[in-house]
């Protein structure tokens, strides 16, 4: 799909493939594991979930840092400017909510938490709260144990999957369902509640999720009902597809906020930051030196951490070049997202999702997965069957492989086309069509009204499910 690479194609290309875990390896056909090439430009992408390839503005924008920053100390220094710009995209003026703590990917997110809860509860037992299980990252549940999810770190290194970073004894992690059986989404205000008011000589990380990989929100409410000292908040919004405002309002209720910029905001796969409250910052700041959680060096480098705290985290001096490519490509998006004035950008993901859940009723194979209407109209989520039988997830697994990998140029003009991956929950399993940032200013700047590119994006996943499994029993 890619054509000749060149030789400035081929650095920018194993530099993307680099600076996390082994999901962002190539294969023998130069594929990641979500079945795209990092720098294949001749794609649609409609699934801006954790996948989406470099974009010809993106491989300008590598070759124009890689002309500018020669050293080590150049990239420094890049990368600082480059925080600075994100937490005035982020800030309102004149205020400083949060400091930015990056990480390789949404997954090592989940360590930040733990390791805060160490520092500053050195001898209470915590208890981690995850909700959404099903619709995180299928390395999260480790993560959230304090254990290695993945056979290779940021550095390049081989660590041991399964192998635990904190005691077990001193952390026990509790995790619930998105989604019931037949697929309604979960409200767990009062488990959560229990758990507190059950555990005051315990500390609490309370992770919540808004915005999961179908669009799941918690019940937000329940931090404001909830007042307790040994309670720490931690909001998923990784998929990063709301405004800023709700950013700012988790924020301001002193909870720490999980973003990526490989989802809505459309940069190759993998980049992800911690928004950490200035009051929990401080209390870092005044803990002094950290010793208790050098073990998580394994994961974290020096310069993922803000500068006034390096010398506390005793994490190893090695920065990640490829991650500050993939955020300045976030970062710079973030900003001509904004650019764009609220309501053509919202009128545009609003018609996207009334024409595209309209086409998929119409279509015999496909049924719409419970409650849509309660989740992110920028993801659409979908069940499909064939033969009066729905699809498992194995079989959507090799359904989104097939489509990803295919040449389809005779029906889009482009040979590749990306869609988010398939979610499983309980035995069951769902695919999604999901437009991000970029998609959305194509739109405004095209002002898309009818989406016939789309509407043959679902006529490709109904053909190929044919042709995959036409004669299955």
């Amino acid at each position: 799909m890619e054509g000749v690479l060149t030789n400035k194609d081929k650095q920018i290309k194993q530099l993307l493939s680099e600076g996390a875990d082994e999901r962002i390896f190539l294969d023998t056909k130069g594929l990641a594991k979500y079945g795209i090439s990092l720098v294949n430009t001749d794609i649609i992408n409609r699934g801006s979930c954790t996948g989406s390839p470099a974009t010809k503005e993106d491989i300008s924008r590598i070759n124009e840092l890689l002309e500018v920053n020669k050293t080590e100390n150049d990239w420094i220094k890049h990368q600082t400017l480059k925080t600075q710009q994100l937490k005035e995209l982020l800030n309102e003026t004149g205020e400083d909510l949060f400091e930015v703590f990056y990480a390789p990917s949404g997954t090592d997110l989940f360590y930040y938490p733990i390791i805060f809860g160490k520092i500053l509860n050195h001898n209470k037992q915590l208890i981690n709260l995850i909700t959404c299980k099903e619709e995180l990252g299928s390395g999260t549940p480790f993560a959230a144990e304090g254990r290695f999810y993945a056979n290779y770190n940021q550095f390049g290194e081989t660590i041991t999957k399964g192998d635990g970073m904190v005691s077990p004894n001193k952390l026990e992690t509790i995790f619930f369902e998105a989604r019931s059986n037949d697929g309604h989404i979960l409200n767990h205000e009062e488990e959560i509640k229990r758990l507190v008011y059950e555990n005051p000589d315990k500390f609490i990380i309370a992770n919540l999720v808004y915005g999961s990989k179908s669009g799941i929100s918690d019940n937000i409410q329940v931090i404001d009902k909830i007042k307790t000292d040994n309670l720490m908040w931690s909001i998923d919004m990784c998929q990063l597809r709301h405004k800023k405002e709700i950013v700012r309002m988790f924020l301001q209720k002193n909870a720490m906020v999980m973003i990526t910029g490989s989802k809505f905001y459309q940069a190759p796969p993998f980049c992800a930051a911690l928004l950490v409250p200035k009051n929990i910052y401080n209390k870092l700041l005044a803990a002094g030196a950290s010793g208790n959680v050098k073990n998580f060096g394994k994961i974290f480098s020096q310069y993922d951490i803000p500068e006034q705290l390096r010398e506390n985290f005793q994490f190893p001096p090695i920065l990640n070049i490829s991650s500050c490519i993939r955020w300045d490509l976030t970062i710079n998006e973030i900003e001509k997202y904004y650019n764009i004035p609220v309501g053509q950008s919202e009128e545009k993901i609003d018609l996207w999702n009334k024409t595209m859940m309209n086409e998929i009723k119409k279509i015999d194979e496909f049924e719409l997965m419970p409650n849509q209407e309660k989740t992110n109209k920028s993801i659409i989520s979908f069940r499909i069957k064939i033969n009066g039988s729905y699809l498992n997830n194995k079989q959507l697994k090799n359904l989104h492989r097939t489509i990803v990998t295919s040449d389809h140029s005779s029906k889009l003009g482009t040979k590749g086309l990306f869609i988010g991956q398939p979610v499983a929950y309980a035995n069951k399993s769902f695919l999604r069509i999901a437009i991000g940032s970029k998609n959305v200013r194509q739109f405004v700047k095209s002002d898309e009204q009818d989406f016939s590119t789309d509407k043959v994006i679902l006529d490709i996943i109904r053909d190929k499910l044919y042709e995959l499994y036409e004669h299955s029993a």
